[in-house]
């Protein structure tokens, strides 16, 4: 499996945290168990070659060949396979607050939630998948998106800097920050601060605090440490290992221990690097 990773456009920056493409002659077997864990991030898939299979919660959806889709921000794991043949697929992930700007569309709404692409860029309508698969080259096809984005930026022009503000604070703090710090350096109840971010985010600042500092150790098992290493940071995290291990399997699906002994997860783990 190959991930190339591309620069979003200047005026996307804010709001777009990477563009990759997966390349996989093989596709992605359902023995490799690629997980795509909880990382504050909605995502745009562009199938170009192969469908995709996601499974939550026991549930399956497929993704069709030359589809594009939205994945609204999740708080629960996605394992995805693919037939076994080429496969290749773009992914663009938006930060936590970046793609409510562009879309307009309460985030709340399509948590947790897949829909194909062509219902949220209502401009395009059908017409959407069609221009996307007449395209050659993936390149084209990812300049295409963003000028789709851009445009709508600058036609919308929703963005919060009260919004933007309690996402970075509550990463920065790998989601240790208390709700009622983040009530007093804004000035915001408590309510008002969940009713703004779900609307932003999909997520109330509690529940986007809980997936940054799962990402914490998520990215400790990405760059190679064991379970033990992991453990060693955990009083400063949680309120005891059971509650580190309970949130951890709410993430990915398994225990830590597991996770980081049985589990490849090679698509997850470059995700997490980059």
């Amino acid at each position: 499996m190959k991930m190339t990773f591309i620069e979003p456009r200047a005026e996307l920056k804010n709001h777009i945290k990477s563009i990759w493409v997966l390349e996989s002659p093989i596709g992605m077997p359902s023995s490799a168990k690629s997980i795509a864990a909880p990382n504050g991030c909605a995502k745009i898939i562009i199938n170009i070659e192969n469908s995709i299979i996601s499974n939550v919660d026991g549930k399956s959806q497929a993704s069709k060949e030359h589809g594009s889709y939205f994945a609204g921000n999740r708080d629960i794991p996605v394992q995805i396979s693919t037939p076994l043949r080429y496969t290749c697929f773009i992914g663009i992930e938006f930060y936590p607050h970046g793609a409510y700007p562009i879309f307009g569309i309460p985030m709340s709404e399509i948590a947790n939630n897949l829909f194909p692409l062509d219902v949220l860029l209502e401009k395009y309508e059908k017409r959407f998948d069609e221009i996307l698969r007449n395209l050659e080259s993936i390149k084209d096809k990812i300049d295409f998106l963003q000028n789709c984005f851009i445009n709508k930026l600058k036609h919308k022009q929703l963005n919060n800097p009260l919004v933007s503000f309690c996402v970075k604070t509550l990463r920065a703090s790998n989601g240790l920050l208390e709700i009622s710090e983040l009530e007093k350096t804004t000035g915001y109840s408590k309510r008002y601060l969940e009713i703004l971010l779900k609307n932003h985010t999909g997520f109330t600042p509690k529940s986007l605090a809980s997936i940054f500092r799962f990402q914490k150790f998520y990215s400790g098992w990405a760059h190679g440490k064991t379970y033990s290493e992991l453990k060693e940071e955990l009083n400063n995290y949680y309120f005891d290992q059971a509650h580190f291990i309970k949130e951890f399997k709410r993430m990915t699906g398994f225990s830590a221990q597991q996770y980081t002994k049985e589990v490849p997860n090679e698509f997850g783990r470059q995700l997490a690097l980059h």
